[in-house]
């Protein structure tokens, strides 16, 4: 009787650790002043909770969260491209005053390259809605592991003729000795890819892209499979039309949607109804305020209707105040060259 007794508290500590916003959990980082800028540089996406360790949706929203980050963690195709973080902007004002939080939790999505633009995160709170949205999101992100740099010259080199590869090739291999540190890795996949290509021929970018593909979706070890995605994204890029011609391409598009005879009535189909009604009928009350005890009268009013930031599907909205194939010579895991 004296060991159950003992033994009360211990458990009453870790239900309290379970749903406490403040605790480590494995495989989210807690950001701060001192190193948000260092963890969320833009190399990856983010998806960001900011809390307050005494709302209460924070505290529900902590077992699917903790289950989110072991999750990206352990997915190989997914642990280096997409960082899960959350921050105390109770604690730490000045970050969720930096990207508009008024109400907790506040979770927003920062894509890959835009550590300063994020969108609201608008969707369920569960781990299968947090990770339908991230996978969605990340196979949108054609630029995983590309060098901004090397693209145009990747898109020139596939463009020109056999006896002019070699010298946009020697151009590469210029701007691959002059870019960051990060990207020297991926910068030698191009300049490796451009010296395949001239030696085995035209065709080859095109075969090696969709033997990649082909390997990808068989069982290998986690960095396999990464370097196997890095080289995927990289040899899409020489067979994408140049930026300039893709944005004419789509203004072209826009044009022609636009265009409706004189006198026509522009009917909404189906899913675009049921998209309008879905939007106009969103909404509820709001989460945790956020706050409250230091917005003076004049910057409540200019806050209006951004304490709607957001809409909890999973709870009621009340107020709370508490083994791979093998190829040739070609194989993608060999990178001794590199």
């Amino acid at each position: 009787m004296r060991g159950a007794l003992l033994l009360l508290p211990l458990l009453a500590l870790g239900a309290l650790a379970a749903d406490d916003p403040t605790a480590k959990l494995s495989g989210v980082t807690d950001l701060t002043p001192d190193n948000f800028d260092a963890e969320h540089n833009g190399k990856r996406a983010a998806l960001i909770e900011f809390y307050a360790p005494w709302c209460g949706h924070c505290k529900r929203l902590v077992p699917e969260y903790s289950k989110l980050g072991e999750k990206i963690a352990s997915d190989p195709k997914l642990k280096n491209r997409v960082l899960i973080a959350k921050v105390d902007a109770d604690a730490h004002r000045s970050l969720g005053e930096k990207f508009g939080v008024r109400g907790f939790p506040t979770i927003k999505w920062f894509p890959r390259g835009k550590p300063s633009d994020p969108v609201d995160y608008q969707g369920g709170r569960s781990l299968d809605a947090f990770m339908k949205f991230i996978e969605e999101k990340v196979a949108a992100d054609a630029g995983f592991a590309r060098v901004d740099a090397l693209v145009p010259l990747a898109q020139k080199f596939q463009a020109a003729a056999a006896g002019d590869r070699k010298a946009v090739l020697a151009e590469a291999e210029k701007v691959a000795a002059g870019v960051s540190e990060d990207d020297k890795e991926n910068a030698a996949l191009y300049v490796r890819f451009m010296k395949k290509a001239v030696e085995k021929g035209e065709e080859y970018i095109a075969k090696e892209l969709a033997r990649l593909e082909k390997m990808a979706a068989k069982p290998m070890s986690a960095a396999k499979l990464d370097e196997v995605s890095r080289k995927v994204s990289v040899l899409q890029s020489f067979l994408e039309p140049p930026a300039a011609a893709a944005e004419e391409a789509a203004k072209e598009e826009e044009k022609k949607g636009g265009e409706h005879s004189e006198g026509e009535e522009y009917e909404l189909d189906d899913d675009e109804e049921e998209a309008g009604a879905g939007s106009a009928s969103a909404g509820g009350d709001d989460d945790d305020e956020v706050y409250a005890d230091g917005l003076d009268e004049e910057e409540d009013a200019h806050a209006g209707h951004d304490h709607d930031h957001d809409h909890d599907h999973d709870h009621d909205h009340e107020h709370d105040h508490d083994a791979p194939e093998q190829a040739s010579d070609d194989d993608p895991y060999d990178d001794s060259e590199l």
